[in-house]
């Protein structure tokens, strides 16, 4: 082989090499730019997680002082129901500061009180009818007055 051919296939080799790098080259330039996007991207999602974890770290503040405010809440409601009176202990405070032994009135007493003994007596005579179970108890609380309106007492 000669010298001019040696040079000639050097030469081929070197264009199909040059050819090659340049192809390399190019896919390069094209992979540091998608690079460089990623970079990008990564960079404004790292910043829109700091955001988050911002916004987070502000939350549980918040919940942290809810949570406060309800237990704070808690404790005046038990305080306020510990110190609350009812009138009728009121009123037996102020009984036995005077002498007199307190009667406890029920709600229920009150309610059939309101009533006359003939509309106690017809009450009793429905339900009679209705659910004698009933009555019986009906006639054991207010017996006294169902005598009086039939004329017994």
């Amino acid at each position: 082989m000669s010298l001019e051919d040696t040079l000639t296939k050097l030469k081929e080799a070197f264009t199909g090499k040059t050819a090659e790098a340049e192809a390399h080259a190019s896919q390069v330039a094209k992979l540091n730019e998608v690079l460089a996007s990623k970079e990008a991207e990564l960079s404004e999602v790292a910043t829109k997680l700091a955001n988050f974890e911002a916004m987070i770290a502000s939350n549980e503040a918040k919940l942290a002082e809810a949570v406060a405010a309800a237990e704070k809440a808690i404790k005046e409601k038990a305080a306020v129901e510990a110190s609350f009176e009812t009138a009728s202990k009121k009123a037996a405070k102020i009984a036995a500061s005077v002498g007199v032994e307190p009667v406890e009135v029920s709600p229920a007493l009150v309610a059939e009180a309101g009533k006359t003994d003939d509309e106690i007596a017809q009450e009793w005579a429905v339900l009679r009818q209705k659910d004698p179970k009933a009555a019986s108890e009906f006639y054991t609380k207010n017996r006294a007055s169902i005598l009086r309106a039939s004329g017994l007492r």
